[in-house]
């Protein structure tokens, strides 16, 4: 993010704060930082100013715990993310938080600036996606009000013509399009009707407007461009306006007996009624590029929700996701199912050696060989954390799989990335561990997930760069 985010950082600690601090100046983000030694402090920092994070301690000398985020949600009308800090690493304490609405929950036992950036910046890309979409979908509302009241409230153009299509009547509401009500009646009303390239004229549009039926022959929401009166100040502006006009026949006999035969019965001629359309063909214009505004604001935090952040794969929360759906549409198929286990060799040497950034890379480049071996829409690819990556194969055999995993093995090590503290070469290559299952009613995913861990740990203690399947023989 290269603009400036404004923080506020609430802990007791000073070392932990002059931690935090340190590891924001080393970070890529641009900082002005608060700082509040406890909660009451922070709440008045809160109210006076506008904040794009808040970091909060999990414990404060006036406030802990859930007690800090009810505190912080109910007080922070803008809904600014809230990242909370603890010296405690608890699955169960993190899942708390994160249900009473917190961004995200970070230990500060090993906090490095890139863990630090990581968090602040998912936690303020997802609110900011969330405020655009609620604000498109509160312009969606409001466009809809309009439009609701245009159509309530817009005047009819009432029209009656004669048998031979002739104006004998028309409303005051014409002038509108610059035209006196008495200056029009006796024309033919095709002289006031624009013509369109590729539509029959007299005999489809015009006959559609001087229509003889009634009922359910009647003409319906015919749409059609009335011309604007040339020396009006309209014309200036446009030549012609939408309407859309209804169209019935009026005879000297009721309607249900028009098309009966037998009887005498005469034509009197037909009464049109046009409503000007331009401001509402106008607000459904408006209305569709809200509409496209809200889904492309909701795609784009789909996306962020469900992609890592540095590689651009699946993240590990969608992963879990995925595999269970996948997993009990396995059980009721009872078909074959395969997972696989990636994990770059020696990577702390390549980090250690190269640099963090540089470390970057290459799971980028890594990420991308991976994903380029997806060939099926139900296979997905996914970061399971750190260097760590892995496959999702449903009705996929083990030997599919296999073959699938060492093209892959064998695709990453073409690359050729180099690798200088790599023990076993000097480029950058992968061990890989892969499970199968016949997938039966009562199987648990997580047996699977251990199968293929004991996979990938067979082929490091191997020797790396090698894919490894899971027999019942491995016991790590």
């Amino acid at each position: 993010m290269k603009e400036d985010l404004k923080i506020l950082l609430i802990d007791d600690d000073e070392t932990d704060r002059e931690n935090i601090l340190r590891l924001l100046n080393r970070s890529k983000l641009n900082v002005d930082l608060d700082e509040a030694q406890d909660f009451q402090c922070g709440i008045e920092i809160i109210k006076a100013q506008e904040l794009d994070c808040i970091l909060t301690d999990y414990h404060l000398p006036d406030a802990k715990g859930i007690e800090i985020i009810d505190q912080i949600r109910d007080l922070n009308g803008a809904g600014t993310p809230v990242v909370v800090l603890t010296g405690m690493g608890s699955e169960t304490l993190a899942a708390e938080v994160l249900k009473k609405g917190a961004a995200d929950y970070v230990s500060k036992n090993g906090l490095n600036a890139d863990v630090l950036e990581r968090s602040i910046t998912n936690a303020v890309q997802i609110h900011r996606f969330q405020q655009k979409a609620n604000s498109a979908e509160k312009a969606l509302l409001e466009r809809e009000k309009q439009y609701r009241t245009i159509v309530e409230t817009v005047s009819d153009i009432i029209i009656r013509l004669d048998v031979e299509g002739k104006i004998e009547f028309v409303n005051p509401a014409i002038r509108f399009l610059g035209y006196e009500p008495s200056t029009i009646v006796g024309h033919h009303i095709e002289k006031f009707v624009e013509k369109v390239n590729g539509v029959n004229y007299r005999d489809g549009l015009v006959s559609q407007i001087t229509t003889r039926g009634v009922g359910p022959m009647a003409t319906n929401n015919l749409e059609v461009n009335f011309l604007v009166e040339k020396e009006s100040a309209l014309w200036e502006q446009t030549k012609s306006i939408p309407v859309l006009m209804d169209a019935f026949g009026l005879w000297d006999v009721p309607d249900e007996i028009v098309f009966k035969d037998g009887g005498e019965k005469n034509f009197l001629g037909t009464l049109c009624i046009a409503r000007n359309i331009t401001q509402v063909k106008a607000m459904e214009e408006e209305l569709l590029n809200a509409q496209a505004r809200l889904i492309e604001a909701v795609e784009e935090l789909k996306e962020l929700a469900t992609k890592d952040s540095l590689t651009g794969i699946g993240n590990r929360r969608f992963f879990d996701e995925y595999l269970e759906k996948e997993w009990k549409r396995a059980q009721r198929d009872k078909y074959p199912f395969s997972l696989v286990m990636i994990d770059l060799d020696f990577f702390k040497f390549y980090n250690d050696a190269y640099g963090h950034q540089k470390g970057d890379d290459c799971l980028k480049e890594v990420a991308k060989a991976i994903e380029g071996a997806m060939k099926r829409p139900a296979d997905l690819a996914a970061r399971f954390g750190g260097e760590e990556f892995a496959l999702v194969l449903p009705e996929t055999s083990s030997k599919g799989a296999m073959r699938l995993s060492e093209g892959l093995r064998k695709s990453i090590f073409d690359l050729n990335l180099e690798h200088k503290n790599n023990p076993n070469g000097s480029r950058v290559t992968v061990s890989m561990g892969v499970a199968t299952m016949i997938v039966n009613t009562g199987a648990d995913f997580k047996n699977l997930i251990s199968k293929a861990d004991k996979a990938l740990y067979a082929a490091k203690n191997n020797g790396r760069n090698q894919v490894s399947q899971f027999n019942e023989g491995m016991d790590f």
